[in-house]
């Protein structure tokens, strides 16, 4: 529990004013002691003044000045080559952010995008590229929001009023942006949360704030750029992209088929852009399937200079869920096909590696 200022200062001076009365031992010390008080006081006054300014002031809680001079667009290149597939989403949420850093200011967010598409398609995955390139000190706050399915989970988000079990604690979103605001702010499976729920980001996409109800502090998300992923509206979505063309025609008719999935309109109106992620081509399958190899492979210290195709075409051969999962499964078949090569570089002491298909055996051999 925070104290008082000026309470602290009291029982200060009625400390020392006792024992100066009392055993009048402190007649040379006393201003000292004093003014030592008050300037204790006047610093801790001030530092509750600058918390209370940060609650108020959108200006003092984000550097904006710093925002607008922060270069994007060259990170477009790096996540392309960790997210394969969606080069035209990846550009187009890039350039997006770019303009929103450009004004960035009180009152608004950097960005909103609605990722649509089906499971496995790497919609959280991009997102969570997009917070490494925008802010490598700042984890990205992931929330499931198929744990948000009933209206008083609107208290979980924003923190339940003072005197309720948990108010301490704050929101799960409030609380992590009021600590760090720059911040990258993903909702997994939007359409599972309740209507309550989606209803707190109207303000907080449109105003680029809100009120945490534990604390009744101020939040300010000027500095957060927001995904909302979703699996619904696929089917619709695919024949709006293969039958328009023009950017602004499609995104109005994205918003009208996302409404029609159950998504208010107003709060489609709030996003930046609605992006559909489709699944990915073979050949870009067994370009993630390089990118999963490598990864695996680095953990053991462990450098694959080359992967035959044979290899790629086992992997994608053997996901056989890849039509109902996209590439979710990809990294456990990853694993599963290479790890007893693993070991057999391990023991031969090999940190560079090039893997191909034993045609008999069906299995991964190593050569150095």
């Amino acid at each position: 529990m925070k104290m008082n200022p000026l309470f602290m200062l009291m029982v200060v001076l009625g400390i020392v004013t006792g024992m100066y009365s009392v055993y009048g031992i402190f007649p040379v010390s006393m201003p000292v002691i004093f003014v030592g008080s008050l300037a204790g006081f006047f610093i801790r006054l001030n530092q509750v003044l600058q918390e209370r300014k940060k609650q108020t002031d959108a200006a003092a809680a984000i550097d904006f000045a710093l925002l607008r001079a922060k270069q994007f667009t060259p990170y477009a290149g790096w996540i392309k080559e960790n997210v394969r597939g969606h080069d035209a989403v990846t550009d187009h949420i890039v350039n997006h952010i770019q303009q929103g850093l450009a004004v960035a200011a009180p009152g608004q967010v950097l960005g909103a995008f609605l990722l649509p598409g089906p499971t496995g398609t790497g919609k959280t995955f991009l997102a969570e590229m997009v917070a490494k390139a925008l802010y490598k000190d700042s984890e990205p706050l992931l929330l499931a929001m198929s744990q948000y399915k009933a209206a008083q989970d609107v208290f979980t988000l924003i923190g339940p009023p003072p005197g309720y079990q948990g108010y301490e604690i704050g929101g799960s979103l409030t609380r992590p942006v009021l600590e760090n605001p720059y911040r990258v702010i993903i909702l997994d499976e939007f359409e599972k949360a309740h209507l309550d729920v989606q209803h707190c980001f109207y303000d907080i996409l449109d105003c680029g704030q809100c009120y945490e109800k534990s604390s009744g502090k101020k939040v300010h998300f000027g500095a957060c750029v927001f995904f909302a992923t979703c699996n619904c509206g696929v089917d619709a979505l695919r024949t709006i992209w293969s039958g328009t063309s023009d950017p602004a025609l499609r995104s109005g008719r994205a918003r009208e088929a996302m409404a029609r999935e159950g998504f208010e309109r107003p709060l489609l109106a709030r996003f930046t852009d609605i992006l559909l992620m489709d699944q990915l081509k073979p050949v870009e399958i067994a370009e993630v399937a390089c990118l999963q190899i490598a990864k695996h492979w680095r953990q053991y210290g462990i450098e694959v200079e080359y992967t035959s195709p044979e290899v790629l075409v086992e992997a994608i051969r053997r996901n056989v869920e890849f039509q109902d999962y996209g590439v979710r499964q990809l990294a456990g078949l990853i694993r599963e096909i290479t790890t007893p090569s693993i070991e057999e570089a391990r023991r031969t002491g090999a940190t560079r590696v090039r893997l191909e298909l034993d045609q008999k055996t069906g299995e991964v051999t190593v050569s150095v």
